[in-house]
Order: C-alpha cells, then structure tokens, then sequence
C-alpha cells in the first residue's frame, strides 16, 4: 500500500511539474501526422534503449517522442528530471541527450 502511495504522489508531481514546465517553454512544432493518432515508433538506439530503462518509472515515454527541442532545451529537461531524481549516470544522461537531440532536436528530420 505505500508504495503504490509513493508512486501515486510521484505521478501527481511528474504531472503537475511537467505541466509547469511545458508553459514555460516555447510553443513545440506539432506532433507528425499520422494514422489514427498514433505517435510513430521512435528510431532504435542504444539512446532508445536508456529511455525505455530509466524514464517510464515517473512517466510513459510516448511523451518524450511527442515534442522537438534545441539540444540547449534537451539538457534542461534532463537536468530537471535528474534533479528530480532519475538515476543516470552522466555517461547515460549524455547518450539520451544524444539521442533526443539527433532524433527529436530542432534541426531533427520527421519521423
């Protein structure tokens, strides 16, 4: 029961941060067309891979393919979520970096 507590307080906070967050930044080019509404599946990678492990604990990670930032916007998102607690080495948080930022960066070719 308190852990199902915990990960419900944590949700709630990673939900009501995350919205914080995002009327902060500048308006993110729309999510690619697709059908019925379905994010496409985000290229494979060893990138990929240290999302899937260490970013679903607070959040799904559809999420993180649904938006394009700089590299500079990237690293403050993960600066943020390793303040708030994921536990990535920097050699990790450098391979998602790199992953973002050449998959769903500014300058990144649709998907």
């Amino acid at each position: 029961m308190r852990k199902l507590i915990l990960t419900s307080a944590m949700l709630v906070v990673s939900l009501a941060a995350g919205h914080a967050f995002a009327n902060d930044q500048p308006a993110a080019a729309p999510a690619p067309a697709t059908t019925g509404g379905a994010i496409p599946a985000p290229p494979p990678g060893p990138g990929l891979d240290l999302i899937n492990e260490h970013c679903k604990f607070c959040h799904v990670t559809a999420q993180v393919f649904t938006k394009k930032r700089s590299a500079d916007e990237w690293g403050a998102v993960m600066q943020i979520m390793v303040d708030r607690g994921a536990e990535l080495t920097p050699e990790e948080t450098k391979g998602i970096l790199d992953y973002l930022t050449a998959n769903y960066g500014t300058d990144a070719p649709a998907h």
